[in-house]
């Protein structure tokens, strides 16, 4: 009886890995990449009769992994693969349902880095703001130079959430990922270092009092392929659950910083306790600089993803004078930026832009370019005796706009901001025909024809009123 039982079982696990031609992967997001593991987020929709177990990722080697799952609704399935020891070189991967249904089946490789501490040469592309209104043109451009990850630093999407709603957040995700834009994402194939900005952890100029903050937290662990976090064992509190991290390719150590979920409203008063990091983040940041500094570490670059400009821009550090001080004051203090130096990658500002610190407190030492469909390529060149880091920044078409290298700098013309009131009356209209454009475009029909009565209706009156003012008066 019990063989007969197993027997059954194990044709009912066949029937139901048969019964499942209607299964797809909505999406596959790459990240945490080492010299030996890869991290895969995927979500995936499942009809009732499929067996999530049965969704697994294999290399080209044939090698398995077996993934964590979680459901996200009646259909909706997101999967976490942790690939490791993957041999270093290219890396292709399937998403298949069984061993032979294939799901998903990119047609490129992902190319991982030689083990940490190993002087290599590379070059990434980084970008903020990059959501789903973006063109994807610009990530088929990116796409062309084969960087070796793709690093996002913040405002993946424009949801602005204000509730508590873990709900919500996977949504924002996965509508991202379903546009154009995020496919267009996704589909460049690159692992990606990802960080949250204001419109993307909550609502505009968004800090620790976000009303979503603890949903925001728990959405960004369960979708994103991050590095590991500095989660104590058993936190629950948002204060111990801020999602900073770091990672090594080659020489350089790349330091992410959460800016948003411990910060301090930007309009509290201006006093030393005002912060943007919050006490336990700021701790863990100073560790990493003097540890990545420290002789023996065999780090030769420290770049700190900064996702708001450090300079030139009243509305983001400027807020935090006391805290800016704090950690030039502590950099200076350890003679840090000299054996090891620090480069500052930054976004939220819709803009590309070159300092290289020769002008304290700014402006852009190389100049500033302000529009939409940028980003940037950063080179690293290491000869084993120093890196030397190339900028460029190019727009949608792939014309360089503005570069640095800081092997050979090259003087350029300062960039001078208009005064805070022209500033602020730009950002303002900006603000406003991208969200009234934004609206326009995700308009259902009923709300088109609604606007467009509406428009009709004030031109007739103002036709209609202008026509009464020009008729003749009778006797």
């Amino acid at each position: 009886m019990l063989v007969r039982c197993i027997l059954v079982l194990a044709a009912l696990r066949c029937a139901v890995a048969a019964a499942c031609e209607d299964a797809k992967v909505n999406w596959v997001w790459s990240g945490a990449m080492t010299s030996s593991s890869l991290r895969f987020r995927v979500s995936a929709t499942l009809p009732l009769s499929c067996d999530p177990d049965l969704v697994q990722l294999y290399d080209q080697e044939e090698i398995k992994y077996n993934g964590s799952k979680q459901s996200m609704g009646a259909s909706t399935w997101l999967l976490d693969f942790n690939a490791k020891d993957i041999s270093t070189g290219p890396l292709q991967y399937q998403v298949r349902y069984g061993a032979d249904q294939v799901l998903e089946a990119p047609t490129g490789t992902i190319s991982l880095p030689p083990a940490p501490g190993t002087s290599t040469s590379f070059e990434i592309a980084f970008s903020s703001c990059a959501d789903q209104d973006s063109d994807p043109k610009v990530f088929e451009t990116i796409a062309k130079h084969k960087p070796l990850f793709f690093l996002h630093m913040g405002d993946l999407h424009y949801d602005n959430l204000e509730v508590n709603d873990v709900r919500a957040f996977r949504h924002a995700y996965e509508s991202m990922f379903a546009s154009p834009a995020g496919r267009a994402m996704l589909a460049m194939n690159l692992p990606m270092a990802y960080m949250w900005d204001d419109h993307d952890y909550g609502p505009d100029n968004s800090d620790g009092t976000a009303p979503g903050r603890e949903a925001s937290l728990r959405a960004y662990r369960e979708y994103v392929p991050h590095y590991p976090l500095q989660d104590r064992p058993g936190a629950v509190a948002p204060e111990d659950l801020s999602i900073q991290q770091a990672f090594t390719i080659g020489r350089v150590r790349f330091v992410v910083t959460d800016l948003r979920s411990q910060r301090t409203p930007n309009t509290d008063p201006d006093v030393p306790t005002k912060t943007v990091l919050g006490p336990r983040q700021k701790a863990w940041f100073k560790r990493e600089l003097l540890a990545a500094s420290a002789p023996g570490a065999n780090i030769g670059l420290i770049v700190w993803v900064n996702t708001m400009p450090w300079i030139d821009d009243e509305r983001k550090w400027g807020y935090f004078t006391h805290e800016q001080k704090e950690i030039t004051g502590f950099i200076a203090e350890h003679k840090l930026n000299t054996e090891v130096p620090i480069v500052i990658a930054s976004g939220d500002a819709h803009m590309l832009a070159v300092d290289d610190g020769s002008i304290k407190g700014g402006p852009y030492s190389h100049g500033a370019i302000p529009g939409s469909g940028h980003f940037g390529l950063l080179a690293f060149d290491d000869d084993g005796e120093r890196i030397c880091v190339r900028y460029s920044g190019r727009n949608l078409h792939d014309e360089e706009l503005i570069a640095y290298d800081t092997c050979r700098p090259v003087p350029r013309e300062a960039y001078h901001p208009p005064p805070i009131i022209v500033r602020q009356a730009t950002r303002a209209w900006r603000k406003f025909y991208s969200r009234a454009l934004t609206k326009w475009l995700r308009a259902t029909w009923m709300e088109t024809v609604a606007l467009l009565g509406l428009f009709v209706a004030v031109v007739g009156a103002l036709l209609r009123r202008n026509w009464m003012h020009r008729a003749p008066k009778r006797d």
